[in-house]
């Protein structure tokens, strides 16, 4: 008999407490369709020939159970329109106001992730108040600029589910490969005026109209893509969304892949609710960058972590829990909101919240929401109690 694995997959039932106390909170449709833990049984390889004291003995690996709602409220419905005072993001009342949610990986990498499941999951069992959804201009193979009408399209599609989640969206002109935002301007214009006109009207919507400025401009690689050149296609952009929106934010990145807020906060851009990106990767970059964003607001520079990661800036190395707390503890006390780069995408780093690419879940139970933590990663495991506010106590280190 040839050596065989057998996977199994059985039903365990849940404590009835779990549920009890889960529809307390929520009415039932709100809930995962199934919280039943899988128990996973794989048979171990045996010889040819067995007897009953040399039978195989299962490893048995318990997925489960799923997560559930634990955030209720609607942000949207209780803060309203956003503008920015000063340094600070504020709500409709006035009030300071600090976002704290997760930036998707590329649009065009991530096949049918964003849907009702997901984007309820992330409000209401990781307690994120905004998505930041990032469209790549320009792909390996496909992206905005090689398929506009197809991701104008998607574009609109996820924003429409993160409006009727309640939550607040940043819809993300995502250059990278093109470090030059005046490459594809002409097709910035027109996406963020059909953007605007579509959606100018939803207190939900923010702007994020280029994402990590970098390298040389494309028409000239003697020259450096530097703030006078982001402002150049900066402006712009921003008169195109302002003439159907007046109101809703709008952020700009910055040179050197959005770090170089103190040098836009010596030459600003004129104008109301404009705020800046900053990114840091918490393995690459600690106190001397903190300084920048530290002299950048006391110029009064209104300032949008849009990305971060646990990793450092190559994607590699991780989770950096101390340093990322370091930033954590320095955005709170300036009100800095932010969006932890990323869930979705099967590309691997170490700041990946999902296990995108195990075989834990089926591809259909992964893109169902509600994933139990042995689908998470020990970032994204990390990241969510930042979103829950939990408690979070470091492990001291042995010797």
């Amino acid at each position: 008999m040839k050596n065989r694995k057998i996977l199994l997959i059985s039903a365990v039932l849940v404590f009835s407490m779990l549920l009890a106390s889960c529809s307390k909170k929520l009415p039932p449709e709100t809930l995962p369709s199934d919280t039943t833990p899988t128990t996973i049984v794989i048979e171990s390889e045996a010889p040819s020939e067995t007897t009953e004291s040399s039978a195989p003995t299962p490893t048995e690996i318990v997925v489960g159970p799923n997560s559930t709602a634990v955030v209720t409220e609607r942000i949207v419905d209780n803060n309203g329109q956003l503008s920015v005072s000063g340094t600070t993001l504020v709500n409709e009342f006035g009030e300071p106001i600090q976002l704290k949610g997760m930036s998707t990986y590329g649009l065009n990498g991530m096949v049918d992730f964003v849907n009702p499941d997901t984007v309820q999951t992330l409000a209401e069992d990781w307690g994120c108040d905004v998505i930041r959804l990032a469209m790549y201009t320009e792909g390996n193979s496909d992206g905005y600029s090689q398929n506009p009408d197809k991701y104008f399209d998607q574009a609109c599609e996820y924003m429409d589910l993160c409006i009727d989640q309640g939550i607040y969206v940043i819809i993300d002109w995502h250059i990278l490969y093109d470090g030059d935002p005046n490459e594809y301007k002409d097709l910035a214009l027109d996406f963020f005026s059909r953007i605007s006109a579509l959606y100018g009207e939803y207190p939900n919507v923010i702007y994020e109209i280029c994402n990590e400025p970098n390298g040389t401009r494309f028409d000239d690689t003697s020259s450096p893509v530097d703030w006078n050149c982001i402002k150049e296609y900066a402006v712009d952009v921003i008169d195109a969304i302002r003439a159907n929106d007046p109101d809703n934010i709008i952020i700009v990145g910055t040179s050197t892949w959005s770090q170089d807020v103190d040098i836009a906060a010596q030459d600003p851009i004129p104008g109301e609710n404009l705020m800046y990106a900053y990114h840091f990767y918490a393995g690459s970059h600690g106190q001397e960058f903190r300084d920048r964003v530290q002299s950048a607001l006391d110029m009064g520079l209104p300032i949008f972590c849009t990305e971060w990661g646990t990793s450092q800036d190559s994607g590699n190395g991780g989770v950096y829990e101390e340093s990322t707390l370091e930033w954590m503890e320095f955005f709170d006390e300036n009100n800095i909101s932010w969006c932890n780069w990323s869930i979705g995408g099967s590309v691997t780093e170490s700041s990946n919240a999902l296990k995108y690419v195990s075989t834990i879940l089926t591809p259909e139970e992964k893109l169902q929401g509600h994933w139990p933590d042995e689908f998470i990663s020990t970032s994204g495991l990390f990241v969510r109690q930042l979103l829950l506010e939990q408690p979070i106590v470091l492990e001291e280190e042995e010797g």
